[in-house]
């Protein structure tokens, strides 16, 4: 039986041999001056957004968070940060859990330049304190990549700016699989059918690109 060739887009490769890492994401930090004592919580969409903060203010840690999924909680709690609560989900998830549970605190969504969701100004609109802080911004590289991508490869999306800049450079062609680590970065897939990881982390995505390659 052949194996279709899985490929992951991410910032970083994978624990495990057998996928194909295409390196087209970096990242540029930012610099913004934050004065923590304002708030109760910070937003954290990602792992970049901890990597940023620690490079501005490590006192960061001394703020509550509410992370987007396992790996992003992980990178916290490493890290000595107390963890509110974990969201399965990008936008909805963190609107529906400041909305209902701490919608007296100010919160602090350290974000990145380009974003998918409009959940802080929808909290905004409900008359919660959020404010936001550009703390880095993702880079698309893709015209380093010289690997040839098979046409019946199975493709791994890791964020909206993932597809982006995939699309930038390459087509995609009917035969290859799509997976994405969540319904935010599935929606910015444009007219393809699109299978979403069980949970939001790049292990779950594997695991499901596996089972889409043993497929003719």
């Amino acid at each position: 039986m052949t194996i279709r060739p899985i490929y992951l887009i991410s910032f970083t490769p994978p624990n495990d041999p057998g996928i194909i890492h295409l390196p087209m994401l970096a990242t540029k930090w930012r610099h913004p001056t934050i004065d923590l004592t304002r708030y109760d919580g910070i937003i954290l969409t990602s792992k970049n957004g901890i990597e940023a903060l620690e490079r501005i203010d490590p006192a960061w840690k001394s703020v509550p968070v509410l992370c987007v999924g396992k790996a992003t909680q992980r990178r916290a709690e490493e890290l000595g940060c107390k963890v509110l609560a974990v969201s399965d989900g990008y936008g909805n998830g963190f609107y529906d859990i400041v909305r209902t549970r701490y919608a007296d605190k100010r919160w602090l969504y350290a974000r990145p330049k380009v974003v998918a969701s409009d959940f802080a100004q929808r909290l905004r609109d409900d008359g919660i304190a959020v404010e936001e802080a550009v703390v880095y911004e993702t880079r698309c590289e893709a015209k380093k990549v010289t690997e040839k991508i098979a046409e019946n490869a199975v493709l791994i999306f890791t964020s909206p700016s993932a597809v982006a800049c995939f699309q930038s450079w390459f087509d995609f062609h009917p035969a290859q699989g799509i997976v994405v680590i969540g319904h935010t970065t599935g929606k910015s897939v444009p007219d393809r059918p699109v299978h979403v990881a069980q949970e939001p982390t790049v292990a779950s995505c594997i695991s499901l690109a596996k089972q889409l390659a043993k497929e003719p």
